[in-house]
């Protein structure tokens, strides 16, 4: 059975049920007064006739009352208080009928019932169809006094709102027994309306939503249900996204792996299958030493993308300028192999994050303008703390980026110039990983191209005294496609100004990567 129905049939059975007593209480309460009013005027005249009696028996003398009857006392006394006969009667001790002004004698268990204590009693009879109140009470002399008065009316009046009541009821259940349907109908087919929008939303049409417009607990499930539809549409939309990214990074990875492969193969047949001399052997071996390496170099990277996506870091407050120094130095043998000067302003600030893991950020950023930068350009690597937020450029003075390409520069194996990338041993995943770390920071990041030549990356890093708590995304932030991978990056247009450290280019690094001579993506 249908929850309306189930309603329905609940409701207005109580309905009917609480309108029949209670309306069956009012006319008996309106009766039962009414006949205690009646009873007490039966009362009062039983009381009134009794005392003219007694008084008028009393007035007489022994002579008089023998030569008199007790009608004739009677009808004297009704004579003098200018009264007709009534329903009165008069009985003997012994029950003989002394006076009656009534052919009504109904049977009553009254006088069975007086004592000398309580000498009135009363009761309700029915005789003849019709209803009588009577009361009998026994006088100082041992006669009975019984008086009666005809209630037929009264049970009369009492059935007819019995009937009247009834036909209101019915009407009345009728017409609540409607608005409960009808109210029930109108709440059960909004719940309808949800149903099949959750059936559709199961369905796979993910773009159902309900248009539900009340404030009751119908309404707002039905804005909670909207809520749940567009986040799990979000949801749906971001699987989609990483299932393209994941085939497409399968795709990348497997064609990345094919290239040095079938080098490898090729000549290690070669030197198998053929006599070669010494230096066609040294030919081949080098081939396969250098395919070899850019096929290490490729597994650490990957290696390191899953840890930095694996992991959960241990945030510390870092001075930039003692990040910065480090970078400096790592990177100085590499810069001066073409020449190239790194310029430093580092603002007074800390950045909270992990050391290791955002100075590897900032070696593939500066790497990567390395290998873009003509031989003689400047690298500027510049730090501004403003308001809690701590800001860091990296700018080349290379050719810059394509804008079409810049959504794309971080998607694993993406490369802008991808000869030039493998030609300096480069797969495309620096700055894949980069974009993890930077996320597990809670940190943003932006590139865009300088109007005066080169690429900018913008950094930002919340107030360390944030005190932010480092917890992994459960899932990835959906974005615009034009900037899906730029979320991590935003920058305020500052130009870097002149060298303030810059290390010499021919100071050695104390510790140099091998990860850092990947391409520059």
């Amino acid at each position: 059975m249908r929850l309306s129905w189930k309603l329905f049939f609940l409701t207005t059975p109580v309905f009917v049920l609480f309108l029949t007593i209670f309306g069956a209480w009012i006319i008996q309460s309106s009766f039962d007064s009414s006949l205690e009013k009646e009873l007490d005027r039966c009362m009062v005249e039983n009381e009134l006739f009794q005392t003219s009696y007694e008084l008028s028996l009393n007035s007489l003398s022994e002579e008089q009352r023998e030569q008199t009857t007790v009608r004739r006392i009677i009808e004297s006394f009704h004579k003098n208080r200018g009264k007709g006969a009534g329903n009165a009667r008069v009985y003997s001790e012994d029950g003989t009928v002394l006076y009656e002004d009534s052919a009504l004698r109904p049977q009553t268990s009254i006088r069975e019932s007086l004592t000398a204590e309580n000498n009135v009693g009363s009761e309700v009879v029915r005789e003849d169809g019709k209803t009588y109140v009577v009361v009998l009470a026994k006088m100082s002399n041992g006669e009975f006094v019984e008086t009666s008065r005809n209630i037929s009316s009264l049970f009369a009046d009492r059935d007819a709102m019995y009937s009247r009541y009834q036909i209101g009821a019915l009407l009345l259940t009728a017409l609540v027994g409607g608005m409960i349907f009808l109210l029930l109908f109108l709440v059960m087919r909004n719940m309808q309306t949800l149903s099949r929008a959750t059936r559709q939303f199961a369905q796979g049409n993910y773009s159902t939503r309900v248009s539900i417009r009340s404030s009751d607990e119908v309404g707002h499930l039905a804005e909670d249900f909207n809520w749940m539809a567009n986040a799990m549409s979000l949801q749906m939309e971001q699987l989609k996204d990483e299932v393209h990214r994941q085939e497409a990074f399968s795709s990348a990875f497997a064609h990345e792996l094919k290239t040095p492969l079938t080098s490898i193969i090729g000549y290690a047949d070669t030197i198998r299958q053929m006599d070669l001399s010494k230096e066609e052997t040294d030919m081949c071996a080098g081939y396969i030493y250098h395919q070899g390496k850019r096929l290490q170099s490729l597994s650490y990277k990957l290696l390191e993308m899953s840890m930095a996506s694996g992991q959960e870091i241990s945030k510390k407050k870092i001075p930039v300028s003692e990040l910065f120094q480090e970078v400096s130095q790592i990177t100085a043998q590499s810069l001066s192999e073409k020449n190239l000067i790194l310029r430093i302003r580092a603002e007074s600030g800390t950045v909270l994050g992990d050391r290791d893991l955002l100075t590897s950020v900032f070696l593939n950023l500066i790497d990567n303008a390395r290998k873009a930068s003509p031989e003689g350009k400047t690298i500027y690597l510049t730090g501004e703390n403003a308001g809690g937020v701590y800001t860091v450029y990296v700018e080349d003075e290379g050719p810059g980026i394509p804008p079409k390409e810049l959504p794309h520069i971080t998607e694993a194996f993406y490369m802008v110039d991808k000869s030039r990338s493998r030609r300096e041993g480069g797969a495309g995943l620096g700055l894949a990983l980069c974009q993890r770390i930077v996320s597990l920071h809670q940190a943003s990041w932006q590139f865009e191209n300088r109007p005066e030549g080169g690429l900018k990356v913008t950094l930002r890093f919340g107030p360390p005294e944030s005190g932010r708590r480092e917890r992994r995304s459960r899932r990835p932030r959906r974005e615009n496609p034009a900037s899906r991978h730029n979320v991590l990056r935003s920058r305020t247009e500052s130009a870097p100004s002149g060298p303030s450290e810059s290390q010499p280019p021919s100071q050695t690094g104390r510790r140099f990567r091998k990860t850092q001579k990947g391409g520059r993506l």
